[in-house]
């Protein structure tokens, strides 16, 4: 709204008639005909000009004024015509006296922008209005200043236009910042899973976000409300000296609250009474008090303390409404992270125990096998030439038998040792690991026309030697199930990945039935028949404890008839 707009105006050319009708010979002015020539000619102008204008005549600075500049004089108008402006504006005097002895005395002009104003236009209530001014000399008939000209423009609309968008710009400045607090927040929430650690991550977040003054996170123990952990400070010594001390259970309404109806407790100002606290010298603020919940039981109270009294507006409740949830679940994943924990260690330790049984028994299994070997060996010299071909027949199934537990033995005993030993880890260059066993494995290549196709393969970290015995068993198990096949071919290749390598090795062998996929890395188990393909079945599942103590994976895919590719990750 302008001081030109008609319907906070008076009548128009209302101040025509009033200054015509005036009695100016009252005044120092004298009588209109009198008049300057130059003030009758100023008067004229302003009276028909749209923008508010006000006349200060004389030494005494008598005020003319339009109908635009009565809207700004309120309840000053119809005195201040006329009068002296020392006695129209008493109040505001002491600084504009200075301003029009500048004009008046040295012909200074003077301007402010947005100069904020009180006016009570046409009757209504009063306002806060912004107005930029404009002071100029006007000269007399005698050639020096006369008086001085007030010209008048309001800008309050694009004033109150800028304080908005600045208010807006502001908002948007601190929900940004919201969001970007709760980004790192979220980061952080994920790093941790101490509980009280998350809740101290929270508090120190959120805290510079509310201009809180301090915050506590409280649980019941004994009776008593009891700080687990704070940030900030609490100002007034005997309130800490309380809340330090601990708070009744069931009298603390403000902790109590929320612990029973599972929602927040807002509070404009804290009253110590309610919580059974003597109304002492403690300071004034506004809490929240936030309930904390795993898994849809009550673990404690979460409080924030603003350093004021103050309704909790909607952006302040909106971020503790997601500062809730968000410890809500950080809370519940630690929770979950720390019974996955308890059942690994509880897993872990049931492991080691079955390996060092696995370890001991086939220790202890050497002796009875070796004794059905010798008492064998013993039972066939005795006999000597006695023994018939179905006497020697049984003998030789006794002696196969105990060779196959002695291999079994030493496969249960591999498999122990592979997940015992430490991994000495460092730089390891699979060219040559596979070149190595390559060389290994020339003997079963003999008679045979075997094409290596091998690409360039990466330098990784890892345990040289439990890799080695990974390639071994893989390179082995190609060239074992491509006998069949001329010639065999065998492939080798590295694929690098954003946070791993993988490793493959394909081969165009009998392959396996993809229904029995997920045994192929399980201990003593084969999809062969040993008179087909000799082995114990615990080649891959060494393979994978040893991947998986590198922090990797396996895979195998395959069908009958059509060749098998396996394949094994390592971290980068």
């Amino acid at each position: 709204m302008t001081l030109t707009d008609p319907v906070s105006q008076p009548d128009e050319r209302e101040m025509t008639a009033v200054i015509r009708d005036f009695d100016w010979a009252a005044t120092p002015l004298g009588p209109r005909p009198g008049w300057p020539a130059g003030l009758r000619v100023l008067t004229e102008m302003l009276l028909a000009h749209p923008l508010g204008m006000l006349v200060l005549w004389g030494p005494e600075l008598i005020q003319l004024y339009n109908d635009p500049y009565r809207a700004i004089l309120g309840d000053r108008h119809p005195a201040g015509l006329g009068r002296p402006a020392r006695e129209c504006w008493p109040d505001i005097w002491h600084l504009d006296a200075v301003t029009y002895e500048g004009v008046m005395t040295r012909g200074e002009t003077f301007t402010f922008i947005d100069q904020p104003l009180t006016v009570q236009r046409h009757g209504q209530e009063e306002e806060q209005a912004h107005f930029t001014l404009t002071l100029s000399p006007v000269g007399g008939d005698d050639g020096a200043v006369g008086g001085v000209l007030v010209t008048v423009i309001e800008t309050s609309r694009r004033v109150r236009a800028e304080q908005q968008a600045h208010l807006d710009r502001a908002r948007v400045e601190r929900r940004s910042a919201t969001l970007e607090a709760f980004a790192v927040l979220t980061r952080d929430l994920a790093l941790d899973t101490d509980p009280l650690a998350l809740i101290r991550r929270v508090q120190e977040a959120v805290l510079p976000l509310l201009g809180a003054e301090f915050s506590q996170y409280y649980e019941p123990e004994g009776g008593l409300w009891r700080i687990r952990t704070q940030v900030g400070r609490v100002q007034t010594p005997a309130l800490k000296a309380a809340l330090e001390a601990g708070l009744p259970f069931t009298t603390t309404a403000t902790l109590l609250t929320p612990w029973l109806t599972g929602e927040a407790n807002y509070k404009a100002t804290y009253d110590p009474v309610a919580d059974g606290l003597p109304p002492s010298d403690f300071s004034t603020f506004a809490t929240a008090a936030l309930p904390v919940r795993v898994g849809g039981q009550m673990q404690g109270v979460l409080v924030f303390a603003l350093p004021r009294t103050q309704p909790w507006g909607v952006v302040d409740r909106t971020v503790l409404t997601t500062v809730e949830r968000s410890l809500t679940l950080a809370l519940e994943r630690a929770e979950q992270t720390r019974q996955v924990g308890q059942q690994r260690e509880v897993l872990q330790e049931a492991n080691e125990e079955l390996e060092a049984f696995t370890y001991s028994v086939s220790h202890d299994l050497r002796t009875p096998v070796r004794h059905i070997k010798g008492f064998s060996e013993l039972l066939r010299q005795g006999a000597g030439a006695t023994l018939d071909l179905k006497s020697t027949h049984y003998l030789t199934v006794i002696d196969e038998a105990a060779a196959r537990m002695n291999v079994l033995i030493d496969a249960m005993l591999d498999l122990s040792r592979t997940a015992r030993l430490p991994l000495r880890v460092g730089p390891v260059d699979l060219d040559a690991l596979v070149l190595h066993v390559q060389q290994e494995l020339e003997t079963d290549t003999q008679g045979r026309e075997v094409q290596w196709r091998v690409s360039p393969l990466p330098l990784v970290n890892g345990d040289h030697d439990t890799l080695r015995q990974v390639l071994t068993n893989l390179l082995g198990n190609a060239l074992k199930y491509t006998r069949p096949r001329t010639p065999a071919v065998i492939e080798v290749w590295a694929e690098e990945r954003k946070e791993e390598w993988a490793v493959f090795v394909r081969d165009n062998g009998v392959g396996f039935d993809p229904r029995y996929q997920d045994r192929l890395f399980g201990a003593f188990q084969r999809l062969h028949l040993e008179r087909e393909f000799e082995g114990t079945g615990v080649g891959l599942a060494n393979v994978r404890r040893i991947v998986t103590r590198h922090g990797g994976t396996v895979s195998a895919s395959g069908r009958e008839g059509q060749g098998a590719t396996f394949g094994f990750t390592l971290p980068r």
